[in-house]
């Protein structure tokens, strides 16, 4: 279970969202950016992240592959 999870990617990492007309688009996400794991992965192995203030959806398996797990800070002060 990734829910909740924060990864940072060690490679561009290609991720699909909606457009303001609930058109799908496309994004790159470059390395080192930071994405947190909204929902877990449904019967496809997509799971959603949240980037930027944006949803998108990413194969759990590309983000396991080009990211690194980030320590979860809330443990770190408790």
């Amino acid at each position: 279970m990734l829910t909740g999870l924060r990864f940072r990617l060690n490679r561009r990492t290609l991720v699909v969202g909606q457009s303001a007309t609930g058109r799908h688009v496309t994004a790159t996400i470059a390395a080192g950016e930071i994405v947190k794991v909204v929902s877990d992965a449904d019967r496809h192995g997509l799971l959603d992240v949240l980037w930027e203030g944006r949803l998108f959806n990413v194969f759990e398996i590309d983000l396991e592959a080009r990211g690194e797990k980030l320590p979860d800070s809330s443990r770190a002060h408790g």
